[in-house]
């Protein structure tokens, strides 16, 4: 483990060394169905702009320059898109009082992560899945085109969405089409915690519902990239960490907290 690092940061971040480590494993297509990947994390807060400088500074990014307004201001929110590695990251913040993020953040208690958006490749398979274990989904609707279906944060810790893209390598936020700034610091989003108060319960019905290549105790494992759940700890629960690849080795074990989640060097 490396010897952590002092960044000169603002107000709510905290930075520090943390040992952490991931282990991958391969994806195991037993039903013959493409497995599920993940794509996308999503940051609610009320500061989307300080929030997306203090990941600038840390992720070593530059801002993606903006082409007029969001499109997601139609659906009563600020976006501002990042790109690491292959991964979306995305930073929301409600545009007007009765927005349903003001009421998801009251309820938290301030900023923190919303959202793990993941590809399906067999949506009716899913949602078939999902009848099996008794779950009611709520959304299943067409979306801009993809059939996205969202499963209850209150029951996985955070909101759990997915879509059957297509075509299938053009996700949300253009990946492929923008020009996004390279992440200098970081390389790839490789993993994500999630807190939930019955790790091994939650873990183990993801692993039968989402699709996951395999299971090693609380910690799925989707391709390239893992979530494991771990124990929450009184209101702190749902997606509380990142676990990125860092560019210099010797990052490893840095981390520094930014708008409610742990953004941790592995």
């Amino acid at each position: 483990m490396s010897t952590s690092r002092a960044f000169a940061m603002n107000r709510r971040t905290v930075l520090g060394g943390l040992a952490a480590g991931l282990v991958v494993r391969p994806a195991l297509a037993t039903t013959g169905e493409r497995p599920t990947r993940i794509r996308h994390y999503v940051l609610a807060t009320r500061e989307m702009n300080f929030v997306c400088d203090q990941i600038y500074e840390v992720l070593g990014l530059a801002p993606l320059q903006r082409e007029g307004p969001s499109p997601t201001e139609t659906y009563g929110f600020y976006s501002t898109m990042m790109k690491i590695g292959t991964t979306m990251l995305e930073v929301v913040e409600p545009m007007r009082p009765d927005h349903h993020l003001n009421q998801w953040l009251d309820e938290r208690g301030g900023d923190g992560g919303y959202m793990v958006v993941m590809q399906t490749f067999n949506s009716e398979a899913l949602k078939a899945r999902a009848a099996a274990e008794g779950l009611t989904l709520t959304r299943d609707l067409i979306f801009r085109g993809q059939h996205m279906l969202q499963f209850d944060y209150r029951h996985f810790g955070t909101h759990f969405e997915f879509y059957q893209y297509s075509p299938p390598e053009d996700w949300w936020g253009d990946p492929n089409g923008r020009p996004y700034p390279l992440a200098r610091v970081a390389t790839e989003i490789v993993g994500a915690e999630v807190a939930v108060e019955d790790p091994q319960a939650i873990a183990a019905q993801a692993a039968r519902l989402f699709g996951a290549g395999d299971r090693d105790g609380t910690r799925l494992n989707f391709e390239d990239r893992a979530l494991n759940f771990v124990p929450s700890r009184g209101n702190w629960r749902g997606l509380v960490a990142l676990d990125l690849r860092a560019r210099d080795q010797t990052r490893g074990g840095d981390w520094a907290r930014i708008g409610g989640i742990t953004f941790r060097f592995v």
